[in-house]
C-alpha cells in the first residue's frame, strides 16, 4: 500500500514500477501461552474469531446444563402454527394478531436464551480471565502482534534459532500467516 502512492513518481521519471508482493505475516507464541491454549482446548485457529464468539462456545461445550433453547423454538413456531390455523377458522383477522403475539413470544424467548448464557458465563470467569490474557499477548490491542511487538524480544530469548525460524518460514511468494510455537 505504501508503494501504491509512489507510482506517479515512478511514472514521470520512467522508472518501472515493480512488483508488489504481500509479505508473510507471523505469530511468535511462547511455551506457556501455547500450554494455556491447549489447556482452554482450543486451536490456533480458534484464535482468530472474536474473545466472545469463543468463551460462548467454550460455555456452551462445558456446561452441565443446556444454555440454548434452540429445540423449543421449533416448537413454539408449531404451536403458534396451530395457534394460527385454529384462529383463522374463528375469523381470518385473528391470523395476523396470533403472529404479532409470535413474534413477541419469540423475542421473549431470545432474551430468555441470552441471559441463560451470561448466568453461565458468570460460572466461567476464571476461563474469561485466561482466555483474554492469551489473546491480549498474542493479539495486543486487538491487533497483529507484529504491529506491536519488537522482534528484538524474541532474539533475545532465542537467539539466532529465531532468525533461522523466521527464514526457514519464509515462503517466497506465497502469503501465509505462520505461527511460531515454542515447544519445549
Amino acid at each position: 500500500a505504501y508503494w501504491l502512492q509512489l507510482k506517479d513518481l515512478f511514472n514521470h521519471y520512467s522508472v518501472v514500477f515493480p512488483v508488489l508482493v504481500l509479505r508473510n505475516s507471523f505469530l511468535v507464541a511462547e511455551e506457556k501461552w501455547r500450554k494455556k491454549k491447549d489447556q482452554l482446548e482450543l486451536t490456533w485457529l480458534d484464535l482468530f474469531q472474536p474473545e466472545s464468539d469463543l468463551l460462548n462456545r467454550i460455555v456452551k461445550e462445558k456446561s452441565e446444563r443446556p444454555v440454548s433453547l434452540n429445540g423449543n423454538f421449533e416448537k413454539a413456531t408449531a404451536l403458534f402454527e396451530n395457534i394460527k390455523t385454529q384462529a383463522s377458522q374463528v375469523d381470518s383477522s385473528l391470523t395476523r394478531h396470533v403472529a404479532a403475539i409470535e413474534a413477541r413470544s419469540l423475542k421473549a424467548l431470545r432474551e430468555l436464551e441470552k441471559k441463560m448464557l451470561r448466568a453461565e458465563k458468570r460460572k466461567y470467569a476464571d476461563v474469561q480471565n485466561q482466555l483474554e490474557k492469551l489473546k491480549a499477548a498474542l493479539f495486543p490491542n486487538n491487533g497483529l502482534q507484529e504491529r506491536v511487538e519488537n522482534f528484538s524480544l524474541f532474539y533475545a530469548k532465542w537467539g539466532r534459532s529465531f532468525i533461522e525460524s523466521l527464514y526457514q518460514n519464509s515462503l517466497s511468494l506465497e502469503q501465509e500467516f505462520t505461527i511460531l510455537a515454542e515447544k519445549k
